[in-house]
């Protein structure tokens, strides 16, 4: 699938120059420091490129996902910060977007999106990662508002936020109820909500992991997001960030098998450059094959994300995608730091930031195992098949025969 349709093909290409001119340069200060990168922050906001996947009414351009994807893409290629702060563009948008009033809309994705404010999504907690039916935080009723109590882990840009997107549930202690779980955004001076810890990252450094406690923090009903009541649109709308997740590890990726070769085309062993060694040309020749299949998964994904077609229907598709671009990301980084030999091994070496880089690709936004999960069970119920719909509608009637056997 064609990855550059009309109106964004010259739009990635001077998102390539920026990233090269700004990005680049700042990517090794980044990673040694730690220190939030205000600059780059407020250079995509310049650029427009925090509202890259918002409706034009919005502020927008109107090219959708697929545009934010591309972006996201050509910043990961120089430092996975700069492609964690395009995607908290959207992160903590994405529920507004699914459920939210056109009031809500405006009142906090348009200036996110201007770079006038800062948003974080607050779901994880530290019994319940994946588990989301495990979530712990309460939402109880008070007067015309709510009250929130509870601990959220694990916030990506949780110190910087100007608000957060926090999922709570109004289910009682214990109690696995899909439909009680809802969406409220809080601001971050909220009394009672308080960052409890901010966690040092092995990789990803500049933008914060932190820890939120709610203590019975008052929120106004219009803070709540209507249209998320239950599991169901609160998983729907995560779906819809498959494609920019998939586009970090495909710019990892893409950063990594590029130094290798740098590194091997000046290199020679006995007499022979490295890259004429053909162990060495296989190994690049496998790793760029699945680089080049997961961009097609996940151009494919933004594509779906975009035509609203991004359903329970295509929850397989959207897996593949971030699956299969995590874990070339891990094995291009780690092919990278062998082919360094002991300087891949160096502490700030570029190879060395790459595998610290991307082993956590594999763990934020679904694990690979997440995702393999729902893979599996998308080719089970025939939504990821290879036969026409009429042939699999032929058959189900058979298959459930089977499965109640």
């Amino acid at each position: 699938m064609e990855d550059n349709p009309p109106g964004l093909a010259a739009l990635r290409g001077r998102i390539a120059r920026v990233m090269r001119e700004h990005v680049a340069l700042r990517a090794e200060e980044i990673d040694r420091s730690g220190a939030y990168p205000q600059d780059l922050f407020e250079c995509f906001a310049e650029h427009g490129y925090l509202a890259l996947s918002l409706p034009t009414r919005l502020g927008g351009p109107g090219l959708g996902v697929r545009a934010l994807t591309a972006a996201t893409e050509e910043a990961a290629k120089h430092s996975s910060a700069a492609g964690l702060l395009l995607l908290l563009s959207r992160l903590p948008v994405a529920p507004l977007l699914a459920g939210g009033t056109e009031e809500q809309l405006l009142r906090w994705a348009a200036p996110l999106g201007r770079g006038e404010c800062r948003g974080a999504y607050a779901m994880s907690e530290p019994q319940a990662g994946s588990d989301v039916l495990g979530l712990a935080t309460r939402a109880e009723r008070d007067g015309g508002g709510w009250r929130l109590t509870g601990t959220k882990a694990w916030v990506s840009g949780g110190s910087e936020a100007d608000w957060y997107l926090v999922v709570a549930t109004t289910a009682e202690p214990g109690e696995r109820r899909p439909d009680a779980l809802r969406a409220f955004v809080v601001d971050a001076g909220a009394d009672g909500l308080t960052v409890s810890r901010e966690h040092e990252r092995p990789g990803t450094r500049g933008v914060s992991l932190a820890d939120l406690r709610l203590d019975a923090v008052a929120v106004s009903d219009d803070r709540r997001l209507p249209g998320i009541n239950g599991i169901g649109p609160l998983l729907g709308a995560l779906a819809t960030m498959r494609p920019v997740v998939s586009a970090r590890g495909l710019g990892l990726a893409a950063a990594a098998l590029m130094l290798a070769v740098a590194r091997i085309e000046s290199r020679s062993v006995g007499g022979r450059p490295v890259a004429a060694q053909q162990g060495v040309q296989w190994q690049l020749a496998d790793a760029a094959v699945q680089l080049e299949a997961a961009r097609l998964l996940t151009y494919r994904a933004a594509d779906l994300v975009d035509t609203g077609r991004s359903g329970r229907e295509a929850a397989g598709l959207l897996a593949a995608a971030k699956l299969a671009s995590s874990e070339i990301a891990v094995k291009a980084a780690a092919l990278a730091a062998q082919l360094h030999g002991a300087e891949g091994c160096l502490a700030g070496h570029p190879a060395d930031r790459l595998v610290r880089d991307a082993r956590q690709l594999t763990i934020v936004e679904g694990t690979s195992e997440i995702q393999r999960g729902i893979i599996a069970r998308a080719v089970l119920d025939r939504s990821l098949w290879w036969e026409t719909e009429e042939q699999c509608a032929q058959d189900k009637p058979e298959r459930d025969k089977e499965m109640t056997r």
